[in-house]
């Protein structure tokens, strides 16, 4: 699709570079750590752009290759560590909309990284199912019973903060 082409590889940079920050704070829990996976996505990204197929969605294939490099980084720190109050500090003051982000980013660190990483494409790039089984590598059935357990869980956690 854009073998060799810089400029057009910028572009794609640009393009995808927000996603797949919030997608990898969403799956890692820490800036620092959300940077190098954005970091590293890129290059293994611009290392394998010849393997990309014409037709493609960009953002599910990003998405995937994330998604193994956040898992390669889980497996050698297993396991994350979950938020704590340092990581809010900035962010906290008492109003309602952050207050639910944090609650929700919280939610979201205690999920099983299976559920977590079905949620954070479907909800923050609104992947639909076929790019969601194209980017997890894993069959449209699977997608759709993932989900909505992953939903069901997200849904308990977020209803057990709240009590």
């Amino acid at each position: 699709m854009f073998t060799g082409d810089r400029a057009r590889f910028s572009e794609w940079v640009r393009l995808h570079q927000s996603f797949l920050y919030r997608a990898a704070w969403a799956l890692s829990g820490e800036r620092s750590a959300a940077q190098d996976l954005v970091q590293e996505t890129f290059a293994l990204a611009w290392r394998a752009r010849r393997q990309l197929r014409d037709g493609v969605a960009v953002q599910a294939w990003l998405y995937q290759i994330l998604r193994r490099e956040a898992m390669r980084v889980w497996r050698e720190r297993q396991p994350w560590d979950a938020w704590d109050d340092a990581h809010c500090e900035g962010v906290a003051g008492g109003f309602n909309q952050v207050d639910l982000r944090i609650d929700l980013l919280n939610a979201l660190q205690a999920l099983n990284p299976l559920h977590r990483e079905i949620l954070v494409p479907f909800y923050l790039a609104d992947m639909n199912y076929e790019q969601l089984a194209l980017a997890l590598d894993i069959p449209l059935g699977t997608v759709m019973s993932r989900l909505s357990r992953a939903r069901r869980a997200l849904r308990q956690l977020l209803e057990e903060e709240g009590s």
